[in-house]
């Protein structure tokens, strides 16, 4: 009589632990995008006032507009993927890598797909300080946060290139003082 637990092809065999968030690359990319296109400016159609009415109502009517750009963040794409930063992170450190069914038909990864996203991310911030648009030290304290920008100082413990000599002289000729 067959095992009717354990099914005929092992690989089908549930590894357990929790299931992952997303099927595949390709649909975690599908969701990534559709989160930066409703960042960008896009039209779409709004309800907007149209006036007042005769009898002091407002008259509302449907029109196209063009939406502002808003700024691309982390936890902006974390609650458009339903999840949490730490998700996230955990899915750019590659630990989901090898539970995938499948890869994106270009090979890439998980880690790869939430990589690009936060790089995306983290351009804008770039190009919205540099420009002006963004108030710099806000903006460069997310990017040592998030960017892994750092703060890095060079002390030359040289003399003009040269190894420095020791400032020490060594008295006694190397001979312990006796504590009697």
């Amino acid at each position: 009589m067959a095992d009717t637990q354990t099914p005929e092809n092992p690989e089908e065999k549930n590894k357990g632990g929790r299931p992952l968030k997303f099927e595949s690359v390709a649909e975690l990319n599908a969701q990534i995008e559709s989160y930066f296109n409703k960042q960008d400016p896009h039209s779409e159609m709004r309800r907007v006032e149209a006036g007042v009415k005769g009898d002091g109502s407002t008259n509302w009517t449907t029109r196209e507009v063009m939406t502002d750009q808003r700024p691309y963040t982390i936890m902006g794409l974390a609650y458009h993927l339903k999840t949490s930063r730490d998700t996230l992170l955990d899915y750019e450190s590659g630990m989901h890598d090898e539970k995938a069914d499948d890869f994106d038909e270009t090979g890439e990864r998980f880690s790869d797909a939430i990589k690009l996203a936060k790089a995306r991310i983290n351009m804008q911030v770039e190009e919205r300080m540099l420009s002006g648009e963004a108030p710099s030290t806000p903006s460069i304290f997310w990017l040592k946060n998030n960017a892994k920008w750092k703060d890095q100082q060079q002390i030359d413990h040289t003399s003009g290139g040269e190894p420095m000599t020791a400032l020490v002289e060594f008295i006694g000729g190397g001979t312990k003082p006796s504590t009697d």
